[in-house]
């Protein structure tokens, strides 16, 4: 699919807040649901802000956190059997990276406020990618899934699941 700013997509449409990552053969994408964002909330999205990602496994579940300029940490859990556009992960050679694009959505009217392209660390990447591909040779059951991330957020709050994160990428403007 493609997204531009200013883009009202369909199926965005009073969509609940939530914060959604997938792995596909062109890169990640993080697509940030806010209902009816603030124009700081829009500002702290721009190329000029800092970004910082973080992930850590919990229970076969990979936690992606991230803290866009200054909101606070948002995070999303990722599972590379339900990525449906991946076919295989290709490690980079070094001073390269996943590509990541940060899409943030007025969750009220599914209008795309913001498009930002990052590209992300070699050890970073590396790292998602080793824990992606344990993932994808142990078998997955959906129901079983959704049960750990249940239990995953009844222990933590992202604010535990960050400091519990050693494996991150920042980027600073």
């Amino acid at each position: 699919m493609m997204y531009s700013v200013g883009q009202v997509v369909k199926n965005f449409i009073s969509h609940p807040e939530c914060v959604q990552f997938d792995i596909d053969d062109s890169g990640a994408i993080m697509l940030v649901f806010f209902d009816r964002p603030t124009q700081n909330e829009i500002d702290q999205f721009k190329a000029d802000k800092n970004f910082e990602i973080r992930f850590i496994e919990l229970s076969d579940v990979i936690m992606i956190t991230a803290k866009i300029g200054n909101l606070n940490w948002i995070d999303a859990p990722y599972n590379a059997h339900l990525s449906k556009n991946l076919s295989k992960f290709t490690f980079p050679n070094e001073e390269e990276g996943l590509a990541l694009t940060l899409i943030l959505v007025d969750a009220h009217s599914g209008e795309i406020k913001s498009i930002r392209l990052m590209g992300l660390s070699t050890n970073f990447t590396r790292k998602l990618f080793g824990s992606a591909m344990e993932q994808k040779i142990n078998e997955f059951d959906k129901n079983k899934y959704d049960e750990k991330i249940r239990s995953i957020y009844a222990k933590y709050n992202t604010g535990t699941i960050v400091k519990m994160s050693n494996t991150y990428c920042k980027i600073r403007k």
